[in-house]
């Protein structure tokens, strides 16, 4: 190539179109003289004769107008114009940079350059940019860059410190800074900017700020470099105050429900377990922190047995609108839970899945409590019913002596024959006794049930007690026979000595009733490590099965018809029971029966 080629005339057209946009030489009345055109848009292209046209006339008013007033700057002032303009058209705006140089007295040289993508560009970021600063200052997000060496930093957008947005960038240094921050953050602050080596990191941390709650930032770091020997990073920080607030508020919620006195659990539509809380998972021996997510309700939970009883109760809460309550008598032992009133109820969760949530509450107390209830109501009724014939038996026992007492006084008073005196006088004593008795065990029985009744124990001996019963009962051909079987062997032992004859001749008398003329009736005891069993055996009647448990219940009588008030037995078992010792009759009919007494004592002598 020849030398100074960029002069040469042969080049000259060719260095033009390489380097050169698009170039206008408009004459005095703005008419294009000539034209290289390498740009095309709908109004400047090359298929438009530009050549001999008024080029403001082919622009739009506006930015023709505009043109026209730098034309005639440049042609007055000598100054080259290089601005930018707007080319609207029906499909879009185009956007060129147009330079005017003063050609020649008669000339001026235009070069258009088209700058729409670049414009295009320009406007897109600056939309992104307002759009980024309108988002950071509404969700109070600030722009940080520390410098390691001076230890401070360049804060833009929103200041947490502050509690504003800037409009200018402000410096903060680093003791500036932590002076606001929560005293136990303050470390790990210092930590995160200054030896954390890590490009990328996140630090949440507490402002303590005059007349404002606790406020909660996120700072995150994303870039690190060195810059003349020390270190610069750039991070942003977010007040997360709101968040945090909600975060706490639903943590604590999470361990009330976790913490609940009742049993909660969630598992999706198939089965799969989604939460346990602590009840829950103590009821069914599930460790507190075990996962649970790869569980199924019918396999780990006592409530359903297999996957069809779970589906059915699943059906069930669906026809219930979502909403279901009934009561679970499954038993936890180890919890002492024998029932629980439950709800299971189905929750959308975030995802748009159903939930089905189950809580059950412990209803033991209250279910013990009715069943207590329900005894007692029992129990009333059976007192009532049994009071009704007590007083109606009582009737007929009191009126019974009474009337032969009334009868037998009157005829006594008006018979002179002494014999016949004697055997009336005789007929009284005993109608009399047999009242007396009568208001002896209804007086004791009230005296039991008030727990006025009085033990005294001491040292007794047994065989002196089998002594004075055998002394206490004279033998009759009308009676059956009654034999004592006492050891040899002599024992003391340390009871109430009164109350133990009081049962035991209750106990012979009780026999004696029920015991035909020929029969036998054996009293005796045999002792055992710590107790002695006292035991009256007869081979009367018998007592009926059915009957035998109901045989120490107050007013209670096998036989309706039979005399006394009841209460005999009944009297025999509270005595025992309150001497600490138990009581029980085994009996078969036709065949006799045996009554035993069980009594501890502390202390004994073999002699």
């Amino acid at each position: 190539m020849e030398q100074r080629a960029l002069h040469h005339l042969k080049y000259l057209e060719k260095i033009l179109d390489l380097t050169s946009d698009t170039l206008f030489l408009i004459d005095q009345d703005n008419v294009c003289a000539d034209a290289i055109i390498k740009t095309d848009n709908p109004i400047i292209n090359s298929r438009i004769q530009l050549v001999g046209s008024n080029f403001l006339d082919l622009l739009p008013a506006y930015t023709s107008k505009l043109i026209a007033h730098e034309f005639a700057k440049c042609r007055e002032t000598g100054d080259t114009s290089n601005l930018n303009y707007d080319l609207p058209t029906e499909d879009q705006t185009y956007y060129f940079k147009f330079i005017i140089h003063k050609f020649d007295e008669m000339h001026l040289l235009c070069q258009y350059r088209d700058i729409t993508q670049r414009s295009n560009m320009k406007n897109r970021l600056k939309s992104a940019l307002k759009a980024q600063l309108e988002v950071g200052k509404v969700a109070k997000i600030g722009h940080w860059r520390f410098n390691s060496k001076e230890q401070e930093f360049l804060h833009t957008g929103y200041s947490n410190l502050l509690r504003m947005n800037l409009l200018n960038t402000k410096i903060t240094s680093m003791t500036e800074l932590l002076e606001a921050i929560h005293p136990d953050d303050r470390k790990k602050m210092r930590d995160f900017v200054n030896q954390e080596r890590t490009e990328f990191g996140t630090l949440e941390y507490r402002m303590v700020l005059p007349d404002v709650p606790i406020t909660y930032i996120r700072a995150t770091k994303y870039a690190r470099y060195l810059e003349n020997e020390h270190w610069i990073i750039d991070g942003f920080s977010q007040n997360v105050s709101d968040f945090m607030k909600n975060r706490n508020e639903l943590e604590m919620v999470l361990a009330v429900v976790h913490n609940a006195p009742y049993s909660i659990f969630a598992c999706h539509i198939d089965g799969q377990l989604a939460f346990a809380n602590k009840a829950c998972r103590q009821q069914n021996g599930l460790d507190e922190d075990e996962e649970i997510g790869h569980m199924v309700v019918y396999e780990n939970l006592k409530n359903f047995n297999s996957k069809v009883e779970w589906e059915g109760f699943l059906q069930k809460v669906q026809d219930a609108s979502g909403y279901l309550q009934y009561r679970c008598d499954i038993p936890y032992p180890e919890m002492d839970i024998i029932g629980s009133e439950c709800s299971s109820l189905i929750i959308k969760n975030g995802n748009g899945d159903n939930i089905v949530w189950t809580i059950q509450r412990d209803i033991s107390d209250q279910i013990r409590y009715e069943e207590q209830l329900l005894r007692s109501k029992e129990t009333a009724e059976e007192s009532e019913k049994l009071k009704s014939a007590f007083i109606s038996n009582m009737n007929h026992e009191i009126r019974t002596p009474l009337s032969a007492i009334i009868g037998f006084g009157n005829i006594i008073a008006e018979t002179p024959d002494p014999e016949l005196r004697k055997e009336y006088g005789q007929i009284l004593t005993t109608n009399s006794s047999q009242l007396l008795r009568l208001v002896s065990d209804v007086l004791e029985m009230s005296q039991m049930e008030a727990g006025k009744v009085r033990f005294e124990s001491a040292p007794v001996s047994l065989k002196g007690i089998f002594n004075e019963l055998s002394l206490s009962f004279v033998p009759s051909d009308e009676l059956p026979d009654l034999f004592f079987d006492i050891p040899q062997k002599e024992v003391v032992a340390y009871l109430d000595r009164g109350r133990v004859m009081q049962v035991l001749v209750n106990l012979i008398n009780n026999s004696m009733k029920f015991t035909p003329a020929k029969g036998a009736i054996h009293v005796g005891y045999t002792l055992q490590e710590d107790t002695v069993e006292f035991y009256v055996r007869d081979n009367g009647i018998g007592i009926a099965k059915e009957l035998q448990e109901s045989i120490f219940n107050r007013f209670f009588k096998v036989n309706e018809s039979d005399k006394g008030s009841g209460l005999g037995l009944s009297i025999c078992k509270g005595i025992v029971e309150q001497m600490n010792g138990t009581i029980w009759v085994e009996s078969e009919e036709g065949a006799g029966t045996t009554f035993t007494i069980r009594l501890p004592f502390n202390t004994s002598t073999a002699l």
